[in-house]
């Protein structure tokens, strides 16, 4: 067949998107022949057949591989993959387990927390943690402040206790342990007896330094020549041990300076005379050296806080309470070496030539 363009050339309208030549044989081949094929043409079913066979091999594949690469994988369709899980920060539990345990929990917690807040904020990759580190270090700097406020009342009260009055240690709900000024004692102090009558076999001969509990007792002995000098080695000692002295007259027999003797075990006795050396001085052995000091020896037993010349600073005797038992004579004693003591039954009315007088 041949054209006015010559026998070999397309015509030149052909429509662009007309398929190339080999698909459109191949789907002329897939169609029912029209008319009868010209001669020496073969079958049209041979020739479609031929046209499957020769398209297999060759451009089903290429289409199979461009229809892969043109797959798009949709959102929608598929999930996303699960994000990345951060790591927690062990410090940062640290914290907030550190506090619970006590003063040095609590300053461990501080610690922790810091560092905790430093290694995520300087960590490379994105860790967990920062609020927990962060409530754990308030918690330890809360913590701290109220165990340092707990442990300085505790220490405050501990001292207040020891160095108040001891008419604290008595048990709740007893009255008052200071007496009334108008009463009367329940029995009469003895008088002092008479000069010829020989230091009983209780005073040591040798001064004797022991301890009942917390309470120093001396007792002056019959070889001390000189009672002031005694007693101004005795205030030395005591100061030197942080203790002050209370010089105690007594005699034998003597059931009311027997009773306090009983009782210095007592806890109230304990507490009253904390810190307190008692010395004690036969009024019979040692009679014209306690009145060259002005130390009455009348009423007995007598008890008595020296001056700095070793002469009575005030005085008391066992006329201020009743029984002589630790209940009733601790809380007067305790107030008297504290200076405390101010409703008395009997003032302090010192010897004449005395020192000092209140």
């Amino acid at each position: 067949m041949s054209h006015a363009f010559g026998p070999t050339q397309p015509p030149p309208n052909r429509d662009a998107n007309e398929p190339p030549a080999a698909l459109r044989d191949a789907q002329a081949g897939a169609l029912p022949c029209e008319s009868e094929p010209p001669a020496r043409v073969p079958p049209c079913d041979t020739v479609a057949a031929r046209g499957r066979v020769a398209l297999a091999p060759d451009a089903a594949q290429p289409s199979r591989a461009r229809a892969a690469r043109l797959i798009i994988q949709d959102p929608y369709l598929t999930p996303p993959p699960p994000p990345e899980r951060r790591q927690l920060s062990t410090l940062a539990v640290s914290s907030l387990v550190a506090a619970l345990f006590g003063p040095l929990g609590a300053i461990a917690a501080i610690a922790f927390g810091w560092a905790a807040r430093r290694e995520i904020e300087q960590a490379p990759a994105v860790r967990r943690g920062y609020a927990l580190a962060s409530v754990g270090l308030a918690l330890g700097v809360l913590l701290t402040l109220c165990w340092s406020s707990a442990i300085g009342f505790g220490v405050w009260m501990w001292s207040t206790h020891h160095s108040g009055e001891t008419a604290s240690a008595l048990p709740e709900g007893e009255a008052s342990p200071e007496p009334a000024s108008t009463a009367s004692p329940s029995m009469p102090l003895p008088e002092a007896p008479p000069p010829a009558v020989q230091p009983s076999g209780s005073v040591p001969q040798h001064t004797t330094h022991r301890r009942i509990g917390g309470v120093s007792i001396v007792d002056i002995g019959v070889d001390v020549s000189v009672l002031s000098e005694e007693l101004a080695k005795q205030r030395a000692e005591a100061y030197a041990q942080g203790e002050k002295v209370l010089v105690m007259t007594t005699s034998d027999p003597c059931e009311p300076c027997r009773g306090v003797d009983r009782s210095l075990g007592d806890p109230l006795m304990q507490t009253a005379l904390r810190s307190v050396r008692l010395v004690r001085v036969d009024i019979d052995l040692f009679k014209e050296d306690l009145d060259q000091i002005k130390v009455p020896r009348r009423l007995y037993p007598g008890f008595f806080l020296l001056s700095p010349d070793l002469s009575p600073q005030d005085g008391i005797n066992g006329g201020e309470w009743d029984d002589d038992i630790a209940r009733n004579i601790a809380p007067v004693l305790g107030a008297f070496v504290r200076g405390q003591y101010t409703t008395r039954r009997q003032p302090w009315n010192p010897l004449p030539g005395s020192g000092m007088r209140l």
